[in-house]
């Protein structure tokens, strides 16, 4: 049985307490006071630090009514080759436009990091952002338009902030690592899915993990997030150093493949070999390689016919993020159903047979309402909480979260 990492965070114990000119200690979390937001911050030094090398950092905001703690991203890294900032939240708990919660909580973010960068060794080409729940969609708010200066995201449990025809963060997409990771049966698995395709869009180089078996909570590991981790960490740090490891890990992938007889075995490897984050960092054959595995792999039953639903579900579900109009939402309904039908028995087919309900109800409201044939406009709201459920206002179909 899984047990939730979220006890981790209220289980570390005391922490020292910082002033703003104190030194910090490796391996210890210590209690900040940044005088630039009157903030309290959390800093943990990796356990191998040491001050003559510079260090990558994630900023890291808690759930809803979570203290600020650097325990959650240390359970995943083994406490080594991060710093670690448990980030508050200084926006009161209200109702706040999303306008001016973001500049509030973008600020406190800065101060944070202005801090670190004058008390530590701080690789500031590799500073990523990161949250949980509450923290994961306020992870997208403040850190797309801040992506320019960052390294990379971190969305644990959550979807994105914005609708999907707005992307804050211009072209800074494209080549930024976003990791991704929310519970099999968790409310905000459809928007984590559908932020997954939005990354995917504009060329980020995105991991989707789904923990099996839970729901909105982490699970003790995540191997997906932990490679993450390590890819964005250590391999990042050495550079050509970590070429010789990567290359073993390759190619002993490659041969797991193509030795294993199981066919939904051979299928499983594949893909785990094509979805983990260290293919980025091999050398350009590799990912030729992985990508003709999977073509041969997929050519044959039965993942031929898994590949078919999965691929042929994520591209439906980009279309229904991405609605503008009435008829747009019909054929995205009318896809869904196609799938469902189709692949009643798979995984796949199963999902959109959800997704298929959730639209079928939205259009029926948009027909219900509309008296006149007009260009509706179809767009998820602003609002960042729970699972998207359709609403009319006026000539809109509003996504509820």
């Amino acid at each position: 049985m899984k047990a939730v990492v979220t006890m981790l965070v209220v289980a570390l114990g005391w922490a020292p307490r910082v002033c703003a000119e104190a030194a910090l200690a490796p391996g210890t979390e210590s209690t900040v006071d940044v005088p630039q937001s009157g903030a309290q911050i959390k800093v943990f030094l990796p356990s191998n630090y040491q001050p003559t090398t510079k260090w990558p950092a994630v900023f890291f905001f808690p759930g809803t009514g979570g203290a600020a703690s650097t325990a959650l991203i240390r359970h995943y890294t083994d406490d080594r080759d991060f710093i670690v900032v448990g980030l508050p939240y200084v926006t009161p708990n209200t109702a706040q436009p999303l306008p001016d919660f973001v500049s509030r909580e973008l600020q406190n973010f800065r101060s944070a990091r202005q801090w670190l960068a004058a008390h530590a060794s701080t690789d500031e080409a590799r500073v990523y952002l990161g949250g949980v729940s509450k923290g994961g969609w306020t992870t997208t708010q403040l850190g797309e338009p801040e992506l320019p200066r960052l390294a990379g995201l971190i969305i644990l449990i959550a979807g994105r902030g914005y609708p999907f025809s707005q992307a804050p963060g211009g072209t800074a997409y494209r080549g930024k690592p976003v990791y991704i990771g929310d519970g099999e049966t968790d409310n905000n698995m459809r928007p984590a899915r559908q932020a997954t395709t939005f990354y995917q869009t504009r060329g980020a180089a995105v991991t989707f993990e789904e923990y099996p078996g839970i729901g909105h909570a982490m699970p003790d590991e995540a191997p997906r997030l932990r490679t993450w981790l390590l890819t964005q960490g250590r391999y990042q740090a050495r550079a050509a150093a970590a070429q010789p490891e990567l290359a073993t890990w390759f190619s002993n992938a490659v041969a797991a493949v193509r030795a294993a007889q199981d066919a939904g075995e051979k299928f499983r490897l594949v893909l785990d070999l094509v979805r983990d984050p260290r293919l980025w960092l091999c050398a350009p054959p590799a990912g030729a390689t992985a990508q003709a595995l999977l073509k041969e792999v997929t050519a044959r039953s039965p993942a031929k016919e898994e590949w078919t639903a999965e691929t042929t579900y994520w591209s439906l579900l980009w279309k229904s993020a991405n609605l503008h109009t009435p008829d747009e939402l019909r054929a995205a309904r009318d896809g869904f159903l196609a799938l469902s039908t189709t692949y009643p028995n798979l995984r796949w087919g199963r999902l959109a047979a959800e997704d298929y309900r959730f639209l079928a109800d939205a259009y029926a409201r948009t027909m219900a309402t509309r008296t006149t044939i007009t260009n509706n406009t179809v767009r998820p709201t602003d609002s960042n909480r729970g699972i998207p459920t359709p609403r009319w206002s006026g000539n809109k179909i509003i996504f509820d979260r």
